[in-house]
This record gives structure tokens, sequence and C-alpha cells, in this order.
């Protein structure tokens, strides 16, 4: 059964549990979704991998019937339009930190008259179809989310949550801690608090909002708050975390 756009899917009040992935690796994917996930967050900021890799990775998670979405590099428009062509069913675009800077990540991500998106019919993420409609149904369908992690992104937020076709705000408790001078302190009260304001903000602007949460504690406090996206650890920490605890039980 084909899953509903992921569009539609972040509307609900359902949680989408989704690790970041910054293995390249089919099998990988497909362990994933094995495993119980929603989804999974291709890692491109963070991974060993580009874009020319994305092809079978997006085709496995489609094929184990989990969501793949892709973080891209940056907000140049040609990476999200890779990442989107090559069958993505949504984007997240890092270190957002200005109302411009979001308004042109928003655009890359739709096909005109909602954006800028470059139009190409031929391509995977079309079904290499050609057909005229698939460009409003990608408009409908894909999801576009931007990254608030430091100072800019967090004093902006108000402008930014007026975009039209803006689907969602993830927050990066990791890099805001950074920029709120509390280096690596995800629970410190500012980081805590921040993340609380931006939250409640989406709320009323009727977005939705993710987070990347690295413990099962952090998971379930923000989906208790409302957050629809959870960016559920890393693969690299979790595979370790598997095996130390194979080896511990071998040892024990």
């Amino acid at each position: 059964m084909p899953l509903p756009p992921l569009r539609a899917r972040l509307k609900t009040a359902m949680p989408l549990l989704a690790p970041f992935s910054i293995i390249p690796s089919v099998e990988l994917v497909e362990l994933v979704a094995l495993a119980g996930y929603d989804g999974i967050i291709l890692d491109l900021e963070h991974g060993a991998h580009g874009s020319e890799a994305l092809g079978p990775l997006i085709l496995a998670a489609m094929a184990r019937g989990i969501y793949p979405l892709v973080r891209v590099r940056s907000s140049e428009p040609t990476e999200i339009g890779a990442a989107l062509d090559a069958g993505a069913a949504g984007v997240i675009v890092p270190q957002v930190g200005s109302v411009a800077e979001a308004e042109r990540a928003v655009r890359a991500a739709r096909f005109a008259p909602d954006g800028n998106r470059g139009a190409n019919s031929f391509v995977r993420g079309a079904d290499y179809s050609g057909r005229a409609e698939w460009f409003a149904e990608a408009n409908r369908d894909v999801a576009v989310l931007l990254m608030v992690e430091g100072a800019g992104g967090v004093a902006a937020l108000p402008e930014i949550l007026q975009l039209p076709t803006l689907d969602g705000i993830f927050l990066g408790p990791l890099d805001l801690s950074h920029a709120l001078g509390v280096p690596g302190e995800m629970g410190h009260p500012k980081v805590v608090g921040t993340i609380e304001q931006v939250i409640d903000a989406c709320k009323a602007a009727g977005v939705t909002t993710g987070i990347f949460a690295g413990t099962g504690e952090a998971a379930r406090r923000w989906m208790a708050r409302g957050v629809t996206l959870i960016g559920a650890g890393v693969d690299t920490a979790l595979v370790l975390k598997g095996l130390k605890a194979a080896v511990g039980e071998l040892r024990g």
C-alpha cells in the first residue's frame, strides 16, 4: 500500500520517527525500515556520500515502505532540486538564518507559480513520465522543512512562518546550544526554553515542527509537546550502540 504524501502525513498528529543516516548503504536503509521507523533522513550535510548516491537509497526506502527525506548541504537551489528530482519525499534545509534565505529555499522546492524549481518531468521523482500534471502533483506532495539552528533563524522566525507553502521548522538543539553560548548542553534551560518558544510559534502558525532527539527520553519529551517529525538519532551511533550491546552480552 503506497504511503500518503509526506506533506499530508506531516499535517497529522501522528509522530514520524526517522533517524539521520550518514552511512551510504542500501542495506542500512532497509534495516531502518525493518526496525519499524517511519522514514529515514539521508544526510548530505554530514554524510560521506554525495547526491549521486541518493537514487538507490531513495529507492530502497520506498521499496521498504518508509519516507526518504534528504538533508541537503545548503539552501542552494540546485542542491534542493537535485534531491527532489532523485525522488525524495521531502527536503530539510540546514542553517537557515534569515527570511531571504528561507524564502529562497522554499521557492527552490516548488515549481511555478509557487516557486522557481527547475522543471523536468523525465526524472526519477516523476517516474520518468514526462507528464505535465506531475508539476502540480509535486507541489502538492513534496515537503520542505527549514532548520532553525542559530540566533538569526530564531530572530527571523515570525516572518519565516508566514512564507506560503512552507511545511515545517526543524530544530537543531546541538547547534542552538552553540549559538546560545552553552555549547553541547542541549538540556540547558536556554536551549530548552528557545525550543519551546519555537514550537509554540509554529503551532500558532499551523506549521509542523521537527527536532533532532538523540535519546528516547528526548524524543518522548518533544512528542509530548506536539513535535511531529523526530530525527531519532544517527545511524552510526545506533549501530555502535547495538554492536557494543552484542559484545557485552557475548562477554558477559
